[in-house]
């Protein structure tokens, strides 16, 4: 048990986890205000990059602050960014999945609202995937139940996220001078 610990005591590890779980309960916090919105769409899911960028871009600089001195390879960027996205996209989705499995009646609305939308952008939705993708997504929209919300954060933020956290690692490196 002890190693376990130990495991987790490395602040490459311990710190990237508590900005990761900033990030997910950020994150859940933003996902409970869309909910309560009459319209939303699929885009407004993109601020969770956003909000995922900003806290790995802040989890970065304390880590070469405190830990390294002012100091930062690009591998512990990389590092720091990938344990906050993924302990921050774990949390939310899981949040989320205990908000609808306790509220049943929110499910219906998210369900009827996710439906509203893509009937009111149906053409563009057509012109995008083709009427048979359409009509799938349509369908597939009663399908949905609380536990599918567990892993919808790395759906939604996966490629985009990469990318941030490619750039925060190369904007925040600084190597020891030989």
């Amino acid at each position: 048990m002890q190693n376990v610990i130990n495991f987790f005591n490395k602040p490459l590890l311990k710190i990237p986890l508590v900005f990761g779980l900033l990030a997910g309960v950020v994150c859940f916090l933003y996902f409970l205000l869309t909910q309560s919105l009459d319209k939303f769409s699929a885009t407004s899911r993109a601020l969770d990059v956003g909000f995922f960028s900003i806290i790995i871009a802040a989890a970065c600089w304390y880590y070469r602050k405190h830990i390294g001195e002012g100091y930062f390879h690009i591998w512990e960027g990389i590092s720091i960014g990938y344990v906050v996205w993924l302990t921050g996209a774990l949390l939310c989705g899981y949040l989320s999945f205990i908000f609808f499995y306790f509220s049943p009646e929110a499910l219906a609305h998210y369900k009827n609202t996710l439906r509203q939308s893509l009937v009111t952008n149906q053409a563009e939705a057509i012109k995008a995937w083709g009427k048979e993708t359409y009509l799938q997504k349509l369908s597939e929209i009663s399908l949905v139940e609380p536990s599918s919300f567990i892993f919808d954060e790395f759906r939604f933020t996966l490629l985009l996220i990469i990318i941030a956290i490619l750039l925060i690692a190369l904007i925040f490196r600084k190597a020891r001078p030989l």
